[in-house]
């Protein structure tokens, strides 16, 4: 324990020692990417990256609890030690930003590992304060400990030393479990990047290509012919001078000819692949990250938005509140019904049209509250608690109203 508290400390807390000088901030990562050349990694495509960030915007609308079922009754538990680190996972980061770094090292690597950091009352209980993605320079070593614990070793760029954790003691989401029993990721999803990687590298090679014809086409504007005898020697080289010399002087890329000399005009006609060829590519491209061209454009329908939600997004929070739970949770606490779940707001996948219509279907009901009913428009709480309470409308029997409980509902 005191070798990941002094790793811990010197890795994320802030110096106490103040400095006379502005250092740069030390990170986790040792290098600086500078990407000259497409390479050998699918992630380096602006495709497939622009398909990535766009699932890392979506993740990261995700809001965690901490909740707790009983029976058919859900409560959200708002002031429990994990329910604070939901909302503020480590002084450095907001749950946004949480969420979509752990999204992306998963996506990537095929495995997030994610360590809270604890402390240990004297009712033998952990108190968990703070929470951080880990950046290792490689894939941990899975280790047989003592009492047949498994052991999970990191190392990081700038320490020589391994850095030992209990397995159960990190959350480990993973992302395409295959052949590894204890992490994500396998040689089949290796295998299946390689025939990405042609895809990619003849697109890449396409645009080079046409940038290339690009540049060479403008270079020449036209082709001048000078009909002069082959012994006038003079007399050529004075026109190739003076052709030289108003190139120079920018006078419109011709020079001035005498009725010695033709000129003929270079028609520029680029076709270096034709349209269809690039659709191929790119749909190939496109069908390994589950985006679309139209998707990255920020052209979906109601439609395509929940289906995106609930092939991509959905299945990535169910994992992650479990692999949590795992973790946080004691036995007899998952026994009990606490688990960490990661709600959306489906008005978020809807148009205001549909918005505005559940409105009108529901609000006589009272289904809703007023503030509920505001934040699906985009609109902040009313004031002094007004909008805890639930329009009735036609429902409204006995002329009473209703206020919601904050932390409970019905299943």
């Amino acid at each position: 324990m005191a070798q990941k508290r002094n790793w811990l400390v010197n890795m994320f807390k802030p110096r106490a020692k103040k400095q006379k000088t502005f250092n740069e901030s030390v990170t986790m990562v040792g290098y600086e990417p500078n990407f000259t050349s497409f390479g050998t990694v699918v992630n380096y495509s602006d495709i497939v990256l622009s398909a990535l960030r766009k699932k890392q915007r979506f993740f990261g609308k995700l809001v965690p609890r901490h909740i707790r079922k009983e029976g058919r009754k859900v409560t959200v538990l708002n002031n429990s030690d994990i329910a604070k680190l939901l909302r503020d996972p480590n002084g450095y980061q907001t749950t946004y930003d949480f969420l979509t770094q752990a999204f992306f090292m998963r996506e990537i690597f095929d495995n997030c590992y994610i360590y809270a950091d604890y402390y240990v009352t004297n009712a033998n209980e952990k108190k968990y304060t703070d929470m951080f993605v880990l950046l290792p320079a490689d894939k941990p070593r899975v280790i047989d400990g003592e009492n047949g614990k498994l052991l999970l070793a990191f190392t990081f760029d700038g320490y020589s030393d391994e850095i030992v954790f209990d397995y159960d003691e990190i959350i480990v989401w993973k992302n395409n479990h295959e052949d590894n029993q204890y992490i994500g990721g396998g040689r089949y999803g290796s295998n299946a990047n390689k025939d990405l990687l042609d895809s990619l590298e003849a697109y890449h090679q396409i645009k080079q290509s046409i940038a290339e014809a690009s540049k060479i086409g403008c270079t020449f504007d036209g082709i001048v012919k000078v009909n002069a005898y082959g012994g006038d020697l003079e007399k050529n080289k004075a026109i190739r001078d003076q052709f030289i010399a108003d190139l120079r002087a920018n006078k419109g890329g011709v020079g001035v000819l005498d009725n010695g000399s033709d000129y003929q005009q270079i028609q520029r006609q680029l076709k270096m692949a034709d349209s269809a060829t690039l659709a191929e590519i790119k749909q190939n491209i496109v069908i390994h990250t589950g985006v679309s061209i139209e998707m990255l454009m920020g052209k979906m329908t109601p439609q395509e938005k929940e289906a995106f939600y609930e092939d991509h997004i959905e299945p990535s929070a169910i994992s992650l509140g479990q692999a949590m739970s795992k973790v946080f949770f004691s036995q007899w606490q998952t026994t009990h019904g606490d688990e960490v779940v990661l709600y959306h707001h489906k008005v978020q996948l809807m148009a205001t049209s549909e918005i505005v219509s559940i409105i009108q279907t529901t609000i006589s009901a009272g289904v809703f509250t007023l503030d509920e009913y505001r934040e699906m428009l985009g609109y902040a709480p009313l004031p002094n608690g007004e909008g805890e309470q639930r329009p009735r409308g036609f429902n409204n029997l006995d002329g009473g109203t209703e206020t919601p409980k904050e932390t409970t509902e019905e299943i």
